[in-house]
């Protein structure tokens, strides 16, 4: 099993991963690091690192914005271990943890494929689906 590793600014990971647990329950294969404003990348990077070292096998980092220092941080870590697969996704958000704990890949680079795709999926407009809908009829 991939174990995945959330890391955003402020406790938005730790706050996503809660909200994945109060409604999929108890996520023991998913990871949150917070980053303050005291974090710079490298004391962020050691942060990742430190739980990378504890888990065995592939693993999956879902950060909050591309090329932000999260994002970077996860990216220094995946480089700095060739040998291992690392995945690296910007993005994170609720209904991609939960499609990503959901289903069972069996590689990081598949369940990074189907959180991409969950991701472009959960964004839906209201409006739209309403002039979807009166089409339909």
């Amino acid at each position: 099993m991939t174990h995945m590793i959330l890391v955003a600014h402020g406790k938005l990971a730790i706050e996503t991963k809660a909200s994945g647990e109060m409604i999929y329950g108890q996520l023991p294969m998913v990871s949150a690091v917070a980053f303050s404003k005291e974090d710079g990348l490298d004391s962020l990077s050691l942060k990742i690192k430190e739980i990378c070292d504890q888990q065995e096998g592939q693993l999956l980092i879902l950060t909050d914005l591309f090329c932000g220092t999260p994002y970077n941080a996860g990216c220094k870590v995946a480089m700095e271990e060739p040998e291992r697969q690392i995945e690296v996704l910007s993005g994170m958000s609720l209904p991609m943890l939960l499609e990503g704990v959901s289903r069972n890949a069996t590689t990081a680079a598949d369940l990074a494929s189907i959180m991409k795709l969950a991701s472009s999926e959960a964004c839906r407009s209201f409006r739209e689906q309403q002039i979807e809908l009166e089409e339909e009829f």
